[in-house]
């Protein structure tokens, strides 16, 4: 699959596969086309040659009702949340339903309600997003991206400006959702230490390529350029984590 930019070439030759209920985590450096590849798996952006397959299916070549109905299967966690500040988090989490679901007032409720006790939050439905701390508010969207039973979860940098506690508890619900409820989660991360974790495989973007593996698979491959991109302390952690041994 190829993605340019006018000049600048993004994806050459690109080929990557993402488990079903695993958590992929697509790593890389500045401008290597991150979350490029996710708006092309949710169909946001097209490729000038190739295919793009989720759950089987090539969307290139669908027209906008057909994406429709892709993106349905799909949920979206953004970098910065995307809640609407004017709304209250029952409002914000039930929003998907109220538009595109017949559920009434008190489905919807119950429905919100479920998706944020997965997420660990409770006696939330008041707030509005600006009483939230960043961890909550994080946790509220993710609660907001499966609340259509998606099949497939993007996830644009979800530990951006989160504290330690915070990283690791939006880990852990990470692991849940994708051991519980079988999502495939798709993550985008410039978290080394967690992305190293949480993953089932890493797909590293490099020269418009991509490389692929287990975390220990990619730090004992031998290759200077991921070796350099792990750095000393991201490849000791990656065996480790490959040995089991990492906390």
């Amino acid at each position: 699959m190829r993605l340019a930019f006018g000049d600048r070439t993004i994806f050459e030759n690109l080929s990557c596969r993402f488990a079903r209920a695993r958590i992929t985590v697509l790593m890389g450096g500045s401008g290597t086309g991150k979350s490029t590849a996710l708006r092309m798996i949710a169909g946001l952006q097209r490729p000038d040659s190739g295919k793009v397959r989720v759950a089987g299916d090539d969307i290139v070549g669908l027209r906008e009702s057909g994406l429709q109905r892709v993106r349905r299967r799909l949920g979206m966690l953004f970098q910065d949340g995307a809640l609407l500040d004017s709304m209250t988090v029952l409002e914000n989490v039930g929003l998907p339903l109220r538009e595109h679901t017949r559920l009434g007032d008190a489905e919807i409720r119950d429905a919100v309600h479920e998706r944020l006790a997965a997420v660990g939050l409770h006696d939330v439905d008041s707030l509005l997003p600006g009483e939230l701390s960043g961890g909550m508010l994080r946790r509220v969207a993710l609660a907001r991206a499966i609340i259509m039973d998606p099949e497939i979860v993007l996830c644009d940098e979800p530990f951006s400006g989160l504290d330690p506690p915070n990283v690791e508890r939006i880990e852990a619900l990470f692991q849940e959702l994708c051991h519980d409820r079988g999502l495939t989660l798709i993550v985008t991360s410039h978290h080394m230490a967690s992305s190293l974790r949480m993953s089932d495989q890493i797909v590293l973007l490099q020269h418009g390529r991509a490389v692929s593996g287990a975390p220990g698979q990619l730090a004992t491959r031998g290759d200077p350029e991921i070796k350099d991109f792990l750095g000393a302390d991201g490849a000791a952690l990656a065996r480790q984590v490959a040995s089991g041994s990492a906390s």
